[in-house]
């Protein structure tokens, strides 16, 4: 894969796949959940062919929920799992957390492997690295033969203390590879300690290869297809964003699916930070709101990255931008249950038959709410180029309500009222709840229907301001422009002292820089060009949890003492710190920025058309402005609607909105 400057970003969800060239050109089409890739090579044809690119080759970046689909659903490939003799049950008993703690008849938090596609091989590593019991290599082809008999597709080696010696995996993995089958061995994937979280990790890898191995095939086709459509006649190079916000080649994603989990939304984040972080407004919130979901995140001075996640249940030990994701989306689904209560999501109706605003017999929905509350003019969705269905919003919203007892408008509110709540929810779980007042931080609102929220979310958070970026629906796009090649390594050195690891930092972070180091050069990238970032994982003797914190010779005591009593209320001056894992984040170089679309309108701009939306407290009248003809200085007190071909900001009456120098809607509270 090329380590130049991407010269389009792609970025697919459940609704829509968003188009962005560098010099600025943008396309929305409908996703095609059947055939994702056929969407890509359409759009990536259309704009291609105009584009003028920075290098002699093309280079397209594309960030996609495949991965994170697949867990949500289930959708998964049949796992044959072999593991260390007497550890059979590791992922069906996990930490025996009880998340309900009060249901009667508790579900499982997670899809955990059937018993028969379990095969436990004597052998055994102990906790110093020795080994105890030898590998019996029989017995692991027996379990291979046997696991292939029936029926799986993907096989994963999960051995007790692999992270401190993996010989064992190793070889049993090289004796499994004879059934024809993907093998993923779990310390090679993450060599780090805690076994249930390293066997989901390599169990969800081995699940999703056969998937992803097909995906990354189809676009390799696709991709070659593309060559008689782009200037200079040459394939373009075709990178997938991984959720750490770097980019993976096609052969990368087809081997390690599992750091695709968060590949979409972490576009988002990175296109966010692009587009409203500036020296005044370090501090963001981020709310990037679908068709499907809503996904938030709290910046704090740059890109949050973490060392794990947890999707569907499943805990995976990968860097990740944190995220938090809410199933409330354009397209969650409204229904009158039977106890005659309103639900909203967490189903969605997707891209078809979508919203019944889409003309395609769909079920009511956020978007529809909006629709019928005119807070969307149906003939200005995308540009104009598409022309919403009202009456049939209306209708399905009315079948929702009539089993209420509401009207329309009521039900409509309520509909929004309750996916605005879930979406408050979030941003409380990513700022008060650990430990970060809200009110010092602007909320970043994009998607397709973030801005349509933004400020009922920043008027129940107190909020200072809402900053809406210009082609806001788009903005996940715009974040894979800025994808830098990315990789990185870790290894657990539990018992590590942290004086020693100070002592000789160079010994105890070198194996795992050389590695990235011989990583990068595949990539064409040499060690002079790439930036190295050291962190460290530590905590207090005798604590089961630690945090991750950047290394640094001096004061990393002190850092860590900080960011402890910042997150848990607390700090032990004195006692004994030790060191848990080892990473290191290898970045490419720089990337030249993208075209940046300023605002050319007037600062008097009249508006398009009058509406009479509906607000809590009853239909307005509201202007409708088009966002280019806003110019930097604009301002309006609301209410008022502004829309542009990828969104609609919605400017309740207690708000006013003003055009910055950067192009950005500002709304802020009046009242």
């Amino acid at each position: 894969m090329s380590q130049g400057s991407p010269d389009l970003g792609v970025d697919a969800g459940g609704t829509f796949t968003d188009f962005v060239t560098r010099d600025g050109r943008v396309l929305k089409l409908s996703s095609d959940a059947l055939a994702p890739g056929s969407v890509l090579e359409e759009g990536a044809g259309r704009l291609l062919a105009g584009a003028r690119l920075l290098g002699e080759r093309a280079v397209i970046v594309h960030g996609t929920t495949i991965a994170t689909n697949a867990l949500l659903t289930g959708r998964l490939a049949r796992v044959g799992l072999v593991v260390t003799a007497g550890f059979g049950d590791v992922l069906a008993i996990g930490r025996q957390n009880r998340p309900d703690l009060y249901a009667r008849e508790p579900r499982p938090a997670r899809a955990t492997p059937p018993r028969e596609l379990v095969a436990e091989v004597e052998e055994r590593i102990g906790a110093d690295g020795r080994v105890v019991t030898p590998l019996d290599e029989d017995a692991v082809r027996r379990a291979g033969e046997r696991l292939l008999a029936r029926g799986a597709e993907s096989l994963a080696v999960c051995f007790l203390h692999s992270w401190r010696n993996p010989r064992h995996e190793r070889r049993a993995a090289r004796l499994l590879a004879a059934t024809g089958l993907p093998v993923t061995a779990s310390a090679e994937l993450v060599p780090e300690f805690r076994e249930f979280e390293r066997f989901s990790t390599a169990w969800a890898n081995a699940a999703l290869l056969p998937l992803l191995r097909a995906y990354a095939a189809d676009l390799g086709r696709r991709r070659r297809r593309l060559a008689t459509k782009v200037p200079g006649g040459e394939a373009p190079a075709l990178g997938i964003l991984r959720s750490d916000g770097g980019r993976a080649s096609l052969a990368e994603a087809a081997r390690e699916p599992v750091q695709l989990v968060l590949s979409g939304p972490a576009g988002g984040i990175v296109g966010a930070w692009n587009a409203a972080a500036s020296r005044a407004r370090r501090r963001l919130l981020t709310l990037d709101m679908g068709g499907t979901s809503t996904d938030v995140a709290l910046l704090d001075g740059g890109t949050p990255l973490v060392s794990r996640t947890e999707i569907a249940g499943h805990p995976l030990l990968v860097p990740v931008i944190d995220i938090h994701t809410v199933g409330a989306g354009g397209g969650s689904i409204a229904v009158a249950d039977r106890g005659g209560a309103l639900r909203v999501g967490p189903a969605s109706a997707g891209a078809d038959p979508g919203p019944a605003a889409y003309g395609r017999g769909g079920p009511a929905t956020v978007t529809d709410a909006n629709v019928v509350l005119d807070r969307i003019p149906p003939g200005r969705f995308l540009g104009g180029t598409r022309t919403l269905d009202r009456a049939a919003a209306a209708a399905a919203v009315d079948a929702v309500a009539r089993p209420l007892g509401l009207d329309r408008d009521a039900c409509a509110l309520g509909i929004v009222r309750i996916a605005e709540v879930a979406m408050v929810r979030a941003l409380r779980a990513i700022s008060l709840e650990r430990g970060h007042d809200p009110r010092r931080f602007s909320l970043v609102a994009f998607g397709g229907a973030g801005a349509l929220h933004a400020a009922a979310l920043a008027r129940s958070l107190d909020l200072p301001e809402v900053v809406v970026p210009t082609d806001p629906g788009l903005l996940s796009a715009k974040g894979m422009l800025h994808a830098r090649v990315r990789r990185e390594a870790s290894r657990t050195v539990l018992g590590l002292d942290l004086e020693e690891l100070l002592a000789a930092p160079d010994r105890a972070f070198g194996p795992l820089e050389s590695r990235l180091v011989r990583e990068l050069g595949r990539e064409g990238i040499t060690r002079e060009d790439a930036l190295l970032e050291r962190r460290v994982d530590l905590r207090y003797r005798g604590q089961s949890y630690d945090l991750s914190v950047p290394f640094e010779a001096t004061g990393l005591r002190e850092r860590f003492e900080a960011d402890h009593e910042h997150r848990f209320g607390f700090r032990q001056p004195g006692a004994p710190v030790e060191v848990l894992s080892l990473r290191v984040r290898a970045l490419g170089p720089e990337l030249s920025a993208p075209r940046r679309r300023r605002a050319r309108g007037s600062d008097a701009a009249e508006p398009e058309e009058i509406l009479e939306v509906g607000f809590a407290g009853g239909r307005r009248r509201t202007p409708v402005f088009r966002r280019e003809a806003l110019g930097p200085g604009t301002r309006i007190a609301g209410p008022a609607v502004v829309v542009e071909y990828s969104a609609t900001t919605l400017v309740p009456p207690d708000f006013a909105v003003e055009v910055d120098g950067a192009g950005n809607l500002v709304l802020r509270r009046t009242s």
